[in-house]
């Protein structure tokens, strides 16, 4: 089950601008069955949910893809059964508790949020939660022998199925209410999830050798998983905290409630939903990065993992760069199409929230690459104190910035530049001369992106309107491609040259 990085990363972005479209393609109808209030409801469900997933499932997948990945480096096969035992111990536990909780407390839970009649839907957590820790312990698994084809498929899966069973059962079950609907599009994301597990269940079961004989993991195993775990919660306890002090700290800045609403809205609905897209491409490329530097790192091959590394962000890089700054270049005309009317009054600071997250989002991508190499170099602590490090200064530089008035909530998105500048620093520190970054493959696509935005906004000067828009689009993709072109060539060049080697 061999596989390259590149290959893995392609696979995988691939897969995530699918189930982003899925995803795009779903809210907007739904909104429109649900209703602003519905869609509310749906939302706060799904933020609860998201963040106990990530402490249940998402430690388990990155520990198994180290572990996995590390024990056949060395040819441990044995280890391999018995951190799966202990990947679905532990993750299923918690997902039962968890589960049980939000079955119990529904109702208070929703009472607390400000809409008791959708407590229904939390009961749908008792099953949802654990069959996102199988999702999660398989891909681990399947990851860990650098094959990312059947988690590229199993996304795909989720979000085509969530997509048809969620708006199908949301529009039958909202004749009874609104939040029966929500409960609707929770039921349709559970059919989802069970196909998504029975797929990658298939895959484990036939492709994947899991010895039969017990091996003492489990100490190694809990030394991984605990602070992964934990590590995954941080930063959305972090942005979680975030949403409950900023009315306050914006109140003290001197606005009113409701342009609080709205600047929030408008940071985090508008401007966050489509800034955060581009990091469907730094998550494959750290996903499909982990197991290989796992191996090399179990092997000793420090020049193998400094070439992987390169190679993982030099893709990243070059994709990524442009989309930010395109979408920076592009959001201005941008933004009253696809909301209509309703950012026209914020349009200018929209923008600067746009620029401003973008810096934070290229930072939140070299972070998600460099939280990979310390997990697959067995950093687990440090990753997890850097994380925690960073959250508490984000908190801090939040409370601080917001209610200054010509700050206010620019804060919130200089706040995340020094979460994720901090820890950079910190991991860059800690991995020291392991990282070997060309200066050629960062500079070309800076440099092609600068000179891309300058011709989409001049050509935007002189135009407005979707067409021009879409033009716009394609002129800086060819301007970028070609002035990339040099750098093209080199990586046709290498992933031929390897091609080669492995035919041989």
């Amino acid at each position: 089950m061999k596989n390259t990085v590149s290959k893995g990363a392609i696979i995988l972005i691939v897969s995530g601008i699918i189930g982003k479209i899925f995803g795009a393609l779903f809210r907007l109808p739904l909104t429109n069955i649900l209703g602003i209030a519905g869609i509310g409801g749906y939302q706060m469900v799904m933020s609860l949910y998201s963040l106990t997933l990530g402490f249940v499932a998402g430690g388990v997948t990155t520990t198994l893809s180290k572990l996995v990945s590390s024990s056949r480096a060395r040819g441990d096969y044995k280890a391999i059964g018995g951190y799966y035992r202990y990947a679905l111990l532990f993750s299923l536990s918690l997902s039962l508790l968890f589960g049980l909780f939000f079955a119990l407390f529904s109702q208070p839970i929703t009472s607390l949020q400000g809409f008791s009649d959708a407590s229904i839907s939390y009961k749908l957590l008792a099953l949802l939660l654990p069959l996102g820790a199988l999702i999660g312990t398989y891909r681990g698994i399947i990851q860990g022998y650098e094959n990312m084809a059947p988690t590229a498929i199993s996304q795909v899966i989720e979000q085509s199925f969530k997509f048809a069973f969620g708006l199908i059962f949301a529009y039958i079950f909202s004749t009874h209410g609104i939040y029966s609907g929500v409960f609707g599009a929770f039921l349709g994301i559970t059919i989802s999830e069970v196909l998504a597990t029975l797929y990658l269940a298939f895959i484990v079961i036939k492709k994947v050798k899991l010895s039969p004989v017990k091996a003492p993991v489990r100490a190694e195993f809990f030394k991984a998983v605990l602070p992964l775990s934990f590590s995954g919660s941080v930063l959305p306890l972090a942005f979680a905290i975030e949403s409950l002090i900023i009315t306050s700290l914006l109140l003290k800045a001197g606005f009113q409630n409701s342009t609080i609403t709205s600047l929030y809205g408008l940071q985090s609905g508008v401007v966050g939903a489509i800034l955060h897209f581009p990091l469907v491409i730094s998550l494959s490329a750290s996903t499909a990065m982990l197991p290989k530097i796992s191996y090399l790192s179990s092997q000793g091959d420090d020049e193998g993992q400094k070439t992987v590394i390169n190679k993982a962000f030099s893709i990243m890089w070059f994709l990524l760069i442009p989309l930010v700054v395109g979408i920076i270049s592009i959001s201005r005309q941008l933004y009253p199409i696809l909301y209509s009317d309703s950012v026209e009054a914020y349009l200018d600071v929209a923008q600067q929230l746009t620029l401003l997250g973008g810096f934070a989002i290229v930072l939140s991508a070299i972070t998600q690459l460099l939280n990979a190499v310390l997990q697959a170099k067995g950093f687990y602590n440090q990753s997890l104190l850097f994380n925690i490090l960073g959250g508490i200064f984000k908190i801090l530089s939040l409370i601080f910035l917001a209610p200054i008035k010509n700050i206010n909530i620019y804060a919130i998105a200089i706040s995340n530049i020094i979460l994720y500048s901090i820890i950079c620093i910190c991991a860059l520190i800690k991995l020291g001369k392991l990282i070997k970054l060309s200066f050629y493959n960062l500079s070309l696509p800076l440099l092609a992106s600068f000179i891309m935005d300058r011709v989409i906004k001049l050509w935007l000067s002189y135009s407005s309107g979707v067409w021009a828009i879409l033009v716009a689009i394609v002129l800086g993709g060819i301007i970028y491609i070609l002035l990339c072109f040099p750098l093209i060539i080199d990586f046709a060049k290498e992933f031929l040259k390897r091609k080669k080697r492995l035919n041989t």
